[in-house]
């Protein structure tokens, strides 16, 4: 009997296991291309707009058919989970799960929305390299998870549903002297920030003047580039290129083939 229960003990721990591991995998979309060129995809997971010529943006079947599966507006906001860059240089990405009609979309007509990896980018220099726990005092608190320091809003999080504090490691001190750390990961929570020395405070209490406006340089840089790039480009839409080297196997298999017929027809009428 003892033996059933150890190994029934056994089994119920694997299970929960798995189920824990398999809450952290990584989305993959169920695409032919994808299937078959996943190792040449980089995981990305950022929301972006769409920013296209002719105040749209196309979405084709693969980056090698020119197929089109959908039309978004300017202005369109996805999530672009995977990306992947074709023989010619061009990124193509592919969206989240979510969207009805799934296709590849050139990333040069896609904007990224400012987020934890842009504010990092932005503020590198002023980052530091830090690790650390929440303090204990707040484990019964509900505190708030930003998108990054001066963030429209934060994710409420009751710290009374979880055993172990959130751990960051980076840290950034703002203009008013507040340390904040990043926070990886933190229970399903990724690429968040938390307010070290204020955690449970709303935005009008950080901030009752309202926050800074990062990334509004680069805003103005990006649109500068844009319209100098409009003017130098041809208006010819990016679209998917036929796959080179299949082109060239197509025509080698093609030539063996008449090379061995024409052989196999001298040989025939040698016999006879």
């Amino acid at each position: 009997m003892k033996k059933w229960i150890y190994f029934l003990g056994m089994i119920t721990c694997f299970l929960f296991c798995t189920i824990s591991v398999r809450a952290d995998l990584i989305w993959e979309p169920q695409d032919d291309f994808y299937e078959k060129h996943s190792s040449e995809c980089t995981h990305v997971n950022r929301q972006f707009i769409a920013d296209g010529p002719d105040g749209v943006v196309i979405l084709y079947k693969s980056p090698e058919s020119a197929e089109e599966t959908a039309t978004w507006e300017n202005g369109y906001q996805t999530w672009i989970s995977f990306t992947y860059e074709d023989e010619q240089g061009i990124v193509w990405g592919f969206p989240s799960e979510l969207e009805e009609k799934s296709g590849w979309v050139p990333m040069e007509y896609m904007k990224v929305v400012y987020d934890s990896i842009s504010f990092m980018e932005e503020h590198s220099s002023q980052i530091e390299n830090r690790n650390g726990f929440l303090d204990e005092s707040h484990k019964d608190d509900i505190i708030y998870l930003w998108k990054y320091p001066g963030s429209d809003g934060g994710s409420s999080v009751n710290m009374q549903n979880w055993e172990n504090m959130p751990d960051y490691s980076s840290v950034y001190v703002d203009e008013e002297g507040r340390s904040w750390g990043y926070v990886g990961y933190f229970y399903g929570y990724r690429s968040l920030w938390i307010c070290l020395d204020n955690p449970t405070a709303e935005y009008e209490e950080l901030y009752p003047n309202g926050a800074p406006q990062y990334g509004v340089e680069d805003d103005k840089e990006s649109k500068e580039g844009e319209t100098q790039a409009t003017e130098n480009l041809s208006t010819e839409r990016i679209k998917p290129q036929t796959h080179q080297r299949t082109i060239v196997v197509v025509i080698t298999l093609m030539a063996a083939v008449v090379l061995i017929t024409i052989v196999l027809l001298v040989m025939l009428k040698k016999q006879k």
